[in-house]
């Protein structure tokens, strides 16, 4: 039996400085309000960009 593997969603937001992430969609409790500690799990859009093959990202 195999399993169906599924890509993790990521959404973009930004940080109170207005710095832009990409940050994995099961990270956030609110996409709209990501704290300090869910940034954690983020990466800045920069860095995201190189590797834009990789993710899915939903806007």
């Amino acid at each position: 039996m195999s399993a169906t593997k599924q890509k993790e969603a990521w959404v973009r937001v930004k940080d109170l400085e207005g710095s832009d992430f990409i940050c994995p969609l099961s990270a956030l409790k609110d996409p709209g309000q990501a704290t300090e500690e869910e940034l954690e799990s983020c990466v800045d859009s920069a860095t995201a960009g190189r590797y834009a093959g990789h993710i899915t990202i939903a806007d």
